[in-house]
């Protein structure tokens, strides 16, 4: 696979003389890949998807998106990838749904014909045609984000930015998120980069995963692999999955249960062990 974004060291001054850095590993994704960025507030997250927007300019090191210096090239970069924000309220402008999504079209020149088709197309793929003619400032938070979703993917995208998309939805809008989410990536094959403190999601939805903390990228690897290592975790100050401290409960009292993230697999090895020790039981007595 191509790579689509490569970042070294860098650093930012700010104009107030505050200098950012974000070092450790080397940062790059390949076209079609999803990559979740982890750590917690203060780890330079922002400051890192504000490098690969081209909101901020490296004052030392090189950042390259699609061969591009992000904030030189911004107009042509901004063809190429889609931003959801953390807050979506700010990136609502539109008077009605449909007018809100057909905004970046509009802006990039497309023909009207060509225009409303490709509204009407985010909207089916993400479920909100029904949503249309709706103001986006009276939607619940739920629709709020898949409207500045759909806004992000209308120029078809080849890479989707997404700063902390979980953070402020409900469980089961997360789970909406992140469905919606693999079915973009599969269906269009855009590459996502989101960042996350949240990792409930990550088995499921990312092929890749860097661990942040102080501005240092201490780790990168396969979700389960990262969702397992319970040190990285609580080093970067990242809340291991519940199911995960489960286990460690149950290895602490001598139940010699596997690591694993998945709820099902758990269940299984203890239903074995409480059958083995019923069968065990009834055939001494």
């Amino acid at each position: 696979m191509r790579r689509i974004v490569d970042i070294g060291c860098i650093s930012h001054r700010y104009p107030d003389s505050t200098e950012v850095r974000i070092c450790g590993l080397e940062f790059f994704m390949h076209e079609k890949e999803v990559v979740g960025l982890l750590g917690g507030n203060g780890s330079g997250k922002t400051t890192l998807l504000s490098h690969i927007t081209g909101l901020l300019a490296p004052s030392q090191g090189e950042v390259s998106v699609f061969g591009l210096q992000p904030r030189r090239e911004f107009k042509q970069l901004w063809k190429k990838i889609g931003v959801l924000l953390q807050s979506v309220d700010e990136q609502l402008i539109g008077p009605t749904v449909r007018d809100d999504i057909a905004f970046s079209l509009k802006n990039a020149g497309w023909p009207r014909e060509d225009t409303e088709n490709r509204v009407k197309e985010v909207m089916n793929d993400l479920g909100i045609v029904h949503l249309a003619d709706k103001i986006p400032q009276h939607l619940s938070g739920g629709e709020k984000q898949k409207v500045a979703l759909a806004g992000a993917l209308a120029l078809k995208p080849g890479l989707l930015v997404l700063d902390e998309p979980f953070s402020r939805v409900d469980q089961k809008s997360k789970k909406e998120l992140a469905g919606l989410l693999k079915k973009i990536t599969h269906r269009h094959e855009t590459a996502i980069l989101f960042t996350a403190h949240d990792l409930s999601h990550l088995p499921d939805l990312a092929d890749t995963v860097y661990v942040m903390k102080q501005g240092e990228l201490l780790a990168r690897g396969r979700p389960g692999d990262i969702l397992l290592d319970l040190e990285l975790l609580k080093n970067a100050g990242l809340e291991p999955p519940s199911i995960l401290e489960l286990v460690e409960l149950l290895r602490e009292r001598g139940i010699d249960v596997p690591y694993t993230l998945n709820p099902g697999e758990l269940a299984d090895y203890l239903a074995n062990i409480l059958t083995g020790e019923l069968s065990s039981k009834y055939d001494q007595s």
